[in-house]
Parts: structure tokens; C-alpha cells; sequence
């Protein structure tokens, strides 16, 4: 690559540098291979610890379901029948210009007897008044600390027993929750979430059910007799026109948020 001039004026660094005849080439050394690139590797991050909630407290066989007559030989009589009837759609009627919406509709919906149910999903007005209320707020406040309980004690998979699902009762009678459901019967808590930050968070879905239907205790303001005998005595399916019961339900979203 190089030539020797005189008096070594160029260096070749070989082994026979600066000798009197040219120096033999010597190979050229590879050039040094760089070493590959590497990547830094990600911090470790420990993944969102998921968690999943449910229970269930089933609506068990009650009053609000009789569909028979109660009474050895009780019969529908036909005039008690319109009266009880024309009642029935009167009081629907004032529910509805007192402000009672969903009391109105259930009323109707009774009356009518088909026994489908119905139900007032998230977001509706009833869903809302339902979720704002003191009473669902206090069983809501029970629920969460049981799950809370188990997913510190290291259950990822949380399952409330009935006992831990208690049932929401609307007690107050200048709301229309009270003239539609009063005391519900049943609740369904279904959730999920993960862990974040060293919280817990997510969602819980909440389904209170009731049955629509008169018990024979039940007075609700003198018209709970009359209700009761179109459901029992003179009910549908057997009698033409007559009432029926039909299971209900209120669904109730709210978020979920605890220390780890």
C-alpha cells in the first residue's frame, strides 16, 4: 500500500519498516467488526391486576305473586270487577298528573295483565332517581366495602353471597321510587375493574328487582285490597281483563374505587 523512501521518511508500520528494500506488503487487517447495536430494554412493569365482582340475591316466591284466589271458593264477581277496575285506572291516572310517572306506568301495565316484565335500564329517569337516592346509596356503601374486603385479602375473583347483597327499600312516599317499588326483593352486582396506582378501580353494575304485585298486608294507602283482588280473584289469565304481577327491575351503574 505504501513504498519505503530514503531515510524512513515514510513510516510503514510492518514488521520490516525502514529497511533498505521495499517492504513486503503485508495484509490489510479487517477492519474491526463494531459490536452490534443494543437496545435498551424496557423498565419491567408489573401488569393491571384485573378483578371481577358477582352476586346474586334472588327474588324468592312471595304475595306479590299469588295469582289465585286466596279464599276456599272465592269467585270474580263481575260488578266488583269494573269497580275495582275503574279504581285501579283512576289512581294510574292521578300518579300520573301527580308526578309519579313510572308508578302510572306500572299501574297501567298491572292492570293490563300480560305479566311481561319491565325493566328501566341505565340512564333513565328512574335509573337516575333510583341511583341518587339515600336508600340505594347506603346498600351501595355495604356492597363495596365487602368486595373491598376480599380483594385485599388477595381474591381477584370476588363472590358476594346473598347475605352480603342487601335489598334497597324507597321509603320515601313523595318519591315516585316508593309508589313503584317501596321494598324490593332482590339484587344482582356484577363488576370489574383493576389494579392502578395502587388503587382498585373499575365499575359495578347493580340490578334491583322486585315483582310487581299485591300481598294480602299490603294497605298502600286503602287501594292495595281492591289491586289485590283483580290480581287474585279476578286475575289474568283466567279472567278476561283481570290483573297480573310481573317481576321488575331498576339498573344502577356506579364506579369503583378503593385502596389496594
Amino acid at each position: 500500500m505504501a513504498a519505503v523512501a530514503a531515510g524512513c521518511a515514510i513510516v510503514v508500520l510492518s514488521a520490516a519498516a525502514c529497511s533498505g528494500a521495499p517492504a513486503a506488503p503485508t495484509a490489510a487487517s479487517p477492519p474491526a467488526t463494531p459490536g452490534a447495536a443494543t437496545t435498551p430494554s424496557a423498565p419491567r412493569t408489573t401488569p393491571p391486576r384485573g378483578f371481577t365482582v358477582r352476586g346474586d340475591r334472588q327474588v324468592l316466591p312471595n304475595g306479590s305473586e299469588d295469582t289465585q284466589a286466596q279464599a276456599a271458593g272465592a269467585a270474580c264477581d263481575s260488578a266488583q270487577f269494573a269497580a275495582d277496575k275503574s279504581l285501579g285506572s283512576e289512581i294510574a291516572g292521578g300518579f300520573a298528573t301527580g308526578g309519579f310517572p313510572a308508578a302510572a306506568s306500572l299501574l297501567r301495565h298491572f292492570l293490563a295483565g300480560t305479566g311481561t316484565g319491565i325493566n328501566y335500564p341505565p340512564g333513565s329517569r328512574i335509573s337516575r332517581l333510583a341511583g341518587a337516592s339515600s336508600a340505594f346509596q347506603a346498600v351501595n356503601e355495604q356492597v363495596q366495602a365487602a368486595i373491598a374486603g376480599q380483594l385485599k385479602a388477595g381474591d381477584v375473583q370476588v363472590a358476594l353471597s346473598a347475605g352480603q347483597l342487601p335489598t334497597v327499600t324507597f321509603s320515601l312516599t313523595s318519591s315516585d321510587l316508593y309508589w313503584s317499588f317501596r321494598g324490593t326483593q332482590g339484587l344482582t352486582v356484577t363488576g370489574s375493574g383493576s389494579r392502578k396506582s395502587g388503587r382498585y378501580v373499575g365499575s359495578l353494575t347493580y340490578v334491583i328487582r322486585d315483582s310487581y304485585g299485591f300481598p294480602a298486608d299490603d294497605a298502600l294507602g286503602g287501594f292495595g285490597p281492591p289491586m289485590r283482588y283483580l290480581q287474585t280473584a279476578c286475575g289474568a289469565a283466567q279472567h278476561t281483563g283481570g290483573a297480573h304481577w310481573f317481576p321488575d327491575t331498576v339498573t344502577v351503574i356506579v364506579p369503583f374505587d378503593h385502596p389496594a
